[in-house]
């Protein structure tokens, strides 16, 4: 598996897809039972990064203009 540097939702949904792919391969049940749960774990990855993305998104921008102090 390649290196995810851009930790938004589509790189975890990939990682997923991939574990999903290769526990399909694995005859021993209990083996492909983890890579699935490994898949699991990278979706909730996947909705936490897109939760995030959506909340910076929605937050308003920080206001830039100084503020008035007194003498």
């Amino acid at each position: 598996m390649a290196r995810i540097d851009n930790h938004d939702g589509k790189a975890w949904r990939a990682r997923a897809a991939e574990c999903r792919a290769i526990a399909d391969t694995f005859e021993n049940p209990e083996t492909r039972q983890k890579m699935y749960l490994v898949a699991a774990d990278y979706e909730r990855m996947a909705e936490n990064a897109e939760r995030r993305a959506q909340e910076e998104t929605a937050r308003p921008a920080a206001r830039s203009s100084p503020v008035a102090t007194s003498p």
